[in-house]
């Protein structure tokens, strides 16, 4: 069974993907994995309902400006500016404008090969489909390009390039919930620690520094920095190193160890053993390349 909306004169804009595009970006290598199959804007007072009885896609919603009510899995809870709302396939739901509120909201229907994985990315930082990712403007502007895909027409290239732009807002957004979901209750956040770790790259800051600048035991600050990164504190620092090796190699003539030194690195063979480790080639081979 399709979407259902029930509106009430809604003014704003919607795209359904045709079914004879749908059938090509299904088999299509560069967009089975993820493609849209309706997206669109509701805005202020011109929409009272979006409902969904059964579907076969997932469903996202995103609040620009006002509060919603959302139904969803036995709850009804409260959307507001800056949340991330996502309806899982089946799944009936109902999402309201709160009266007296005017609410804008971006809407996009996915699915695909991927699409389940994408969708799961997303979930893990969300209670039960709801989660906070701020106000986002590019966000706002990806939805724009993908809304614009009706203007510009089906062809094969801007079709493609629509389908990457909903894979990078989807990306962005699984960024943007670890984020907020890290910051949410701490004493600090994760670019507090980028900037400390950008200033200091001459220096050495170990897992003691880092935890008593962020306030929290080391034991909790390497995980939940881990969680929001992928990877150690440490090893954070040292990647960011060797990116700035990377720039002095192809910007500057400084020697091999004058940029070591510069990194904090005394000795020229352990920089370079460390710069080959992470990179995949010697600092020599690089600037040589």
């Amino acid at each position: 069974m399709n979407t259902v909306y029930t509106t009430r004169s809604f003014a704003d804009i919607r795209l359904i993907i045709p079914k004879f595009l749908l059938e090509k970006l299904k088999v299509h290598p560069l967009t089975a994995g993820l493609y849209p199959t309706a997206l669109g804007k509701y805005s202020q007072q011109y929409f009272t309902t979006i409902e969904q009885a059964r579907a076969d896609q997932h469903q996202l919603i995103y609040c620009q400006y006002g509060e919603g009510i959302l139904s969803y899995k036995h709850k009804k809870r409260t959307v507001k500016r800056g949340d991330l709302v996502l309806i899982s396939p089946n799944q009936p739901f109902q999402y309201q404008r709160k009266s007296g509120s005017k609410n804008a909201v971006y809407w996009i229907h996915f699915t695909g090969k991927l699409a389940d994985d994408f969708a799961e990315r997303l979930l893990m930082k969300m209670e039960d489909g709801l989660g906070f990712v701020n106000v986002q403007e590019n966000i706002y502007k990806d939805y724009d390009n993908l809304i614009a895909l009706g203007s510009r027409g089906y062809t094969a290239t801007n079709v493609i390039h629509a389908v990457h732009v909903l894979q990078q807002t989807l990306s962005f957004l699984a960024l943007q919930l670890r984020i907020e979901s890290f910051n949410k209750g701490s004493s600090f956040s994760i670019d507090a620690i980028d900037d400390l770790m950008r200033d200091n790259l001459s220096q050495e800051l170990n897992l003691d520094t880092l935890a008593h600048y962020s306030q929290l035991s080391k034991f909790h600050f390497a995980k939940k920095f881990k969680e929001l990164t992928d990877t150690s504190p440490i090893q954070y620092f040292i990647n960011m190193k060797m990116q700035q090796a990377c720039f002095q190699l192809d910007n500057t003539t400084e020697t091999i160890k004058q940029i070591g030194e510069s990194l904090g690195y005394g000795d020229p063979y352990y920089f370079s053993r460390l710069f080959k480790k992470v990179v995949g080639m010697s600092p020599k081979r690089y600037r040589g390349n």
